[in-house]
């Protein structure tokens, strides 16, 4: 048993807003296939927001919880037949899969057939120190909101051989989601290039990644769309041909204005907003056999709609995507390198909070203000 100190969710005190507090827990020795990690870093995403902000019972969520999924630490002990790390090597970490599935073994682990049960609701292996009372953990086969955590082996990339020194530990420990998945939307869901015309709603974590990775691999047309202009002003620079401001004066409708840059509309829209209304436009902004690609979560209950004849005479397609269809193993060594090379810059887009202040990660995340905060866990 280890003693340290975890973000716990609560039951949502008020809907769709989530209840967090900083308090001391006890953490359970690693079992088998499991291993203690003594976390350093760990991005906030929006998964983590949403997934500790639904009534205790929907999608599988029960409370008292620690959420976390973009942990980065050491590891400091490891339960039986564990092969891939040793204790004090560095670790990455991202999503839990069985390995053992057809969806697993045909190289598409995001669609486990326990990834539901296993990442979104996890395991109890931890408890709170004063009271007792269990927490469910290993979410996403990890729970890195918290001092030290039980963690899947499933769930870790050994980045022994991967880190040029100590600090980009917490650097790269976003790369196990949100990035993950922008790029994987690019490179894997829709496998685009040269001839393809691009439109990323939305420049967070997964858009911006979707960007960075629509520009390696030379799409034609890349067309950012945010509120914030500070993002835009950025994207700018890392490689989108044309920005739309949806908070501006002159913005009426989302297809409207992709039309008046592009007539005959794109290719592909990467959707990470939620927003109904950017859902239904931007599958109205895609060319005969475009395609929308979903990953921004909308309300709960939305339905979308549209017109199934014109999609039949479009030949449109509506596509769902998970941590952009990647095998972490693959794609975080693979956005090492193209940050090496000065091409995945997401140091451009973290910014670092002490692990106590995570309340001003999630105010900028809010505001827009930061793309992708990273709480520290170093000296707590």
């Amino acid at each position: 048993m280890v003693i340290g100190k975890a973000i716990v969710a609560r039951d949502p005190v008020h809907p769709l807003t989530p209840n967090w507090s900083l308090e001391d827990v006890d953490v359970h020795s690693p079992g088998e296939g499991e291993i203690l990690v003594e976390m350093r870093a760990v991005g906030i995403c929006h998964t983590d927001l949403v997934l500790t902000s639904v009534p205790n019972g929907a999608l599988g969520i029960e409370y008292p919880k620690v959420a976390g999924h973009e942990g980065a630490g050491i590891v400091r002990g490891v339960g039986k037949n564990v092969q891939s790390v040793e204790i004090g090597d560095p670790v990455l970490l991202s999503f839990y899969s069985c390995s053992s599935c057809q969806q697993c073994e045909n190289s598409y682990p995001a669609y486990c057939k326990d990834f539901a049960q296993e990442n979104y609701g996890g395991q109890k292996r931890m408890s709170v120190r004063d009271s007792g009372e269990e927490l469910w953990a290993r979410f996403f086969g990890q729970s890195s909101f918290a001092q030290y955590s039980v963690v899947s082996e499933a769930s870790v990339i050994n980045a022994k051989g991967l880190l040029e020194h100590d600090d980009e530990l917490q650097l790269f420990s976003p790369l196990g989601c949100g990035f993950q998945t922008g790029m994987g939307v690019i490179q894997n869901t829709t496998n685009a290039g040269p001839g393809d015309t691009v439109l990323i709603l939305g420049l967070g974590a997964v858009g911006m990644a979707a960007l960075m990775t629509a520009k390696i691999r030379n799409c034609k047309t890349i067309i950012a769309v945010d509120r914030v202009k500070e993002r835009l002003e950025l994207a700018e620079t890392l490689g989108a041909t044309h920005t739309l401001d949806t908070s501006g004066p002159d913005f009426t409708t989302l297809d409207g204005a992709v039309k008046k840059l592009l007539p005959g509309g794109v290719s592909i829209v990467i959707e990470t907003t939620g927003v109904p209304t950017l859902i239904e436009q931007g599958l109205q902004s895609t060319h005969a056999r475009g395609r929308i690609v979903l990953i921004g979560v909308p309300p709960l209950g939305y339905r979308m709609s549209f017109d199934v004849t014109e999609q039949i005479n479009m030949g449109r397609s509506i596509m769902g995507c998970i941590e952009g269809d990647s095998v972490p193993k693959i794609a975080i060594p693979q956005m090492i390198k193209w940050y090496r090379e000065g091409r995945f810059p997401v140091d451009k887009m973290i910014k670092f909070f002490n692990a106590t202040d995570y309340q001003q990660g999630l105010d900028g995340m809010r505001d827009g203000s930061v793309i992708k905060p990273v709480l520290l866990w170093k000296g707590q």
